[in-house]
């Protein structure tokens, strides 16, 4: 259904290689820089969830604060279900699929 490249690029993507400053991987405790401080359940707790998805960057103009490292930046570091969590789990899935044939 889609090239090779194309879902791999996209599982690259969420795993840290993205333009700007903030290189981190959207998955928290997956990658070598990933998100380890974002919004949970309860939006201010400061939590870690390993594995949870956060939303990453929203490029929001004129100065682009998302592409900056902030330990505790809403736009970016809030724990997503629906969306970057299951967009990030297919992509690992059609990876996997890919890789074992």
């Amino acid at each position: 259904m889609f090239k090779k490249d194309l879902l791999f690029n996209a599982l690259n993507f969420v795993l840290g290689n993205h333009p700007g400053e903030n290189t981190s991987s959207f998955a928290s405790g997956v990658g070598s820089r990933s998100v380890i401080q974002a919004y949970g359940v309860n939006r201010a707790d400061r939590s870690f969830i390993p594995g949870g998805v956060v939303s990453g960057t929203g490029i929001i103009r004129p100065d682009f604060p998302e592409l900056k490292e902030w330990p505790y930046f809403w736009q970016q570091t809030e724990y997503v279900m629906g969306g970057g969590a299951t967009h990030f789990m297919f992509l690992v899935l059609a990876a996997d699929k890919l890789l074992k044939n």
